[in-house]
């Protein structure tokens, strides 16, 4: 997290616990947490912050990597990487497979129907709306850093 209220959101949302990066050292922080390291990392800016993960990753852990937040590349020290014993997945949706694509839409729409998921400030995903004819503003307000899901409401077009 970057802030209190995106730790005030992830806490909403479901987590136990949240680590602030800009506040001293995250890896001392998360091992704070978990002494013996996480199971899995989620990465969305892998080049920026590899080391970070090899730090707090559990040997024989994951690190999925489904987005890239800036910088193209990413360099593996062998020793490094090897003494962790990770899995590293990289993870593309549009290279799934159809199967897994519906599977996933599937439990997604049954967690939203058993009322396990929710959407709103209030479970940690805020929605900012704009009606179709502010669409160059719903963009501006992803490219600026949005924080929750930005919609494009059409539904009176």
């Amino acid at each position: 997290m970057s802030s209190d209220d995106k730790a005030r959101l992830a806490t909403a949302a479901g987590a136990d616990h949240t680590v602030n990066y800009r506040d001293g050292d995250t890896a001392d922080a998360v091992r704070g947490l978990a002494p013996d390291g996480v199971d899995i990392v989620v990465e969305v800016a892998p080049a920026q912050n590899l080391r970070l993960d090899l730090r707090v990753i559990k040997p024989r852990g994951t690190i999925a990597i489904y987005a890239n937040n800036g910088g193209d590349e990413v360099t593996l020290s062998v020793r490094e990487t090897f003494s962790t014993n990770a899995r590293f997945q990289w993870v593309l949706l549009y290279t799934v497979g159809e199967a897994a694509l519906r599977a996933a839409a599937d439990d997604v729409a049954a967690a939203v129907a058993d009322s396990a998921f929710g959407v709103g400030e209030e479970r940690g995903l805020p929605v900012h709306r704009y009606p179709l004819e502010r669409t160059a503003e719903a963009h501006a307000a992803v490219e600026d850093g949005a924080v929750g899901k930005v919609l494009i409401d059409v539904s009176d077009a």
